[in-house]
């Protein structure tokens, strides 16, 4: 099977597959670190492999709501909805993401701004 590892400031994002149905991958936040707000133009599936995950998304008006990813926890995130996924504890979150729907703009703008 071939993959894409990729490293990040903040981590490391591995794609499985990507294409313009599905891609597939895994995030990996080192401790104490998160990505920068985002959102995606399909829906994008989570289930948390190890350690624990803060999502942290924007409301109308500002507002915040926070949910936290055990191990074994899922969660689906509407098209359009801004989100961090945030790592602040002492252990390393691994996350497996998979978006339903076109993303190769957002998969081109990691290889393009990451280090192998």
């Amino acid at each position: 099977m071939n993959f894409e590892l990729y490293n990040l400031p903040t981590g490391n994002i591995m794609i499985a597959f990507s294409d313009k149905n599905l891609s597939v991958g895994t995030l990996e936040l080192n401790p104490n670190q998160e990505l920068l707000k985002h959102n995606r133009p399909v829906i994008e599936s989570l289930f948390q492999l190890e350690g624990r995950c803060v999502m942290k998304f924007f409301e109308e008006y500002g507002d915040t709501k926070e949910v936290i990813l055990n191990e074994g926890d899922s969660i689906n995130i509407n098209p359009g909805k801004y989100h961090i996924h945030s790592n602040p504890y002492n252990e390393k979150s691994i996350t497996f993401w998979k978006a339903n729907g076109d993303i190769t703009k957002i998969i081109d703008n990691i290889r393009n701004n990451s280090r192998m």
